[in-house]
């Protein structure tokens, strides 16, 4: 009998271990490093309209929703003088997939970029790489070092015009941009004899009080043609107080004072103002999924080229690369899958057909290429899946036979009342919990560069901790020692195959690589049901610990007592 109770225990131990790692290196297994966008060139189609601004300004306010982003002077004033319309983020709705988003028109479906723990430079075509490949200079100014390290290039003449050729020279699949930020990782102490490149000519993070007014305003009164300013401290502020919170509304007033100090003797007659965001926040606070807030964020088009009262019709945050293009008159982000907003332009008909038909042009490669990959990845997918669901039930039909050997031998007890009370208790708590405090499984219940099994964790010690006092209390009042581990064995063997085969099907299902994204809800289903094996390994693990020590010590003081005379 406690030769079973290790079996299980050894059984729960392996499905743990692997489950535990699924789910840590989930959000890493969403990561793609070379899309298929990466591997074509891009279908740079110059129009040959027009510049209609002599340098654009491009600021991305990290974490402003669009209903927040009202009442604030300098915002307010560029809206009364251009264009106040939305744009719609993309899922998932996290940084640094949005930052790209933005500066190549790609969203994260095919961009490869999908969480915030993508570590390796983005290998597809830039706003940047479009600027400076037509002589133009590009610069940035942020708080958040990121955005420079995202985009970097080998330092070869191919590399500003086409970047997959200096990947296919010497990749840059190894590269981790963030292990570089340890100076005493060896990505760091390697860093400066790289051959490596920003792709902005003056690229300044200034993460210090006042560091962000005062490096964009050093750029403002210089001569770059694009210039990209990222804040990131309402970012900061919704994940610590809610989008809704007194702190998150200081936090925009400091971003909008910041901005006009900053922009504020911008030359609008000469010169355009694009301002826009990467998400916005739930009221508890995070970003990733689909909510509303989260999703609509403000896009205020001021100045040369643009028209003034006009709107944009379901703008999407990859539009706004190819916009920009046509403020600085060149080409579009060659692997973009988003439209010039024309309509907020100051463009002439025949210009404005030219930009079309170079759009349309680049969309038909682009979106060929991602149905493609995404037609591939469907197809293999089907084609494994009957296998990986054969192997889920024969294990659960396995895990089945040995059950019944264990009955027969009186070993394992599958009482029907014990298993009521004990077994849904971490199931109901877990779910529960991740359905009121996980923000009805949305992404969006992650906080600031988190992970989602890490998070899911946190639910489940909550949920082993019920379970295993209701597993002690439903054991109670078994008639003999050997009836009560035997029931505890089958609460154990249950318990394990009530989180295995969920967590198999996931597998089954949805295995990695994940070319084609998972739903938001799926997104989190998956390592929520990965984490509850590991879970309920534990709890099986605590729950036959106690009964094997409550076992052998009642056994002990049966061996021990002294006889009757």
């Amino acid at each position: 009998m406690v030769a079973a109770s290790i079996a299980l225990l050894v059984l729960g131990a392996i499905g743990a271990v692997k489950a535990g790692s699924a789910g840590a290196s989930y959000m890493y297994d969403l990561e793609q490093v070379q899309p298929a966008l990466a591997t074509v060139a891009p279908a740079v189609r110059d129009p040959h309209t027009p510049r209609l601004a002599h340098r654009v300004f491009l600021v991305i306010i990290d974490g402003l929703r669009l209903d927040k982003s009202y009442e604030l002077p300098f915002l307010d004033e560029l809206r009364r003088r251009g264009v106040d319309t939305e744009a719609t983020s993309h899922y998932p709705s996290w940084s640094r997939p949005n930052y790209v988003s933005i500066l190549t028109g790609v969203p994260p479906s095919a961009s490869g970029v999908r969480t915030n723990h993508h570590s390796t430079p983005v290998a597809i075509d830039s706003l940047m790489d479009r600027a400076r490949a037509a002589g133009l200079t590009v610069a940035t100014a942020t708080d958040y070092d990121v955005l420079p390290g995202l985009f970097l290039r080998k330092r070869t003449a191919a590399s500003a015009v086409h970047p997959e050729v200096a990947r296919a020279d010497d990749p840059l699949d190894d590269l981790d941009i963030d292990a570089m930020a340890d100076p005493l990782s060896e990505a760091a102490v390697r860093a400066p004899d790289a051959n490596l490149e920003s792709p902005f000519n003056d690229a300044r993070y200034a993460p210090w009080p006042g560091g962000f007014t005062e490096a964009s305003t050093a750029l403002a009164a210089g001569n770059a043609d694009l210039v990209v300013l990222l804040f990131g401290a309402v970012d900061s502020a919704g994940h610590a107080h809610g989008g809704e919170s007194p702190e998150y509304r200081e936090a925009t007033e400091i971003a909008d004072r910041a901005l006009a100090r900053a922009l504020g003797r911008v030359d609008l007659t000469q010169d355009a103002i694009v301002v826009t965001a990467d998400h916005g926040h739930t009221k508890r606070g995070g970003h990733g999924g689909i909510e509303p807030e989260v999703l609509s964020v403000p896009l205020i088009l001021a100045g040369a080229g643009v028209k003034p009262g006009t709107s944009a019709n379901d703008a999407r945050l990859i539009d706004i690369a190819p916009t920009v293009s046509a403020l600085l008159g060149i080409p579009a982000p060659g692997h973009g899958l988003g439209r010039t907003l024309d309509d907020v332009l100051a463009l002439d008909p025949a210009d404005k057909i030219a930009r079309d038909i170079a759009d349309q042009q680049r969309l038909t490669m682009t979106r060929g290429v991602v149905a493609g990959a995404e037609a591939r990845a469907a197809t293999d997918l089907l084609e494994n899946r009957a296998e990986r669901i054969a192997l889920v039930l024969g294990g659960a039909a396995f895990a089945s036979v040995l059950a019944a050997l264990l009955i027969r031998r009186r070993v394992l007890r599958l009482d029907v009342r014990v298993l009521l009370v004990s077994v849904p208790a971490f199931f109901i708590v877990y779910y529960a919990l991740i359905g009121t405090l996980g923000q009805r499984f949305s992404p969006s219940l992650l906080p600031a560069l988190g992970i989602i099994a890490v998070s899911m964790a946190k639910f489940g010690i909550a949920a082993m901790i019920v379970q295993l006092l209701a597993s002690m209390a439903a054991l109670r009042n078994q008639g003999t020692l050997g009836q009560r581990l035997a029931a505890a064995n089958g609460i154990a063997w249950t318990g394990l195959m009530l989180a295995m085969i969920p967590a198999g099907l996931a597998w089954a299902f949805f295995p990695p690589p994940y070319v084609t994204l998972p739903s938001p809800v799926w997104l989190v289903v998956i390592p929520a049901v990965q984490v509850a094996v590991a879970c309920a390994a534990i709890d099986v693990a605590l729950t036959l610990m106690v009964e094997v020590i409550i076992f052998a010590a009642r056994a002990w003081q049966r061996d021990t007592r002294p006889l009757d005379s």
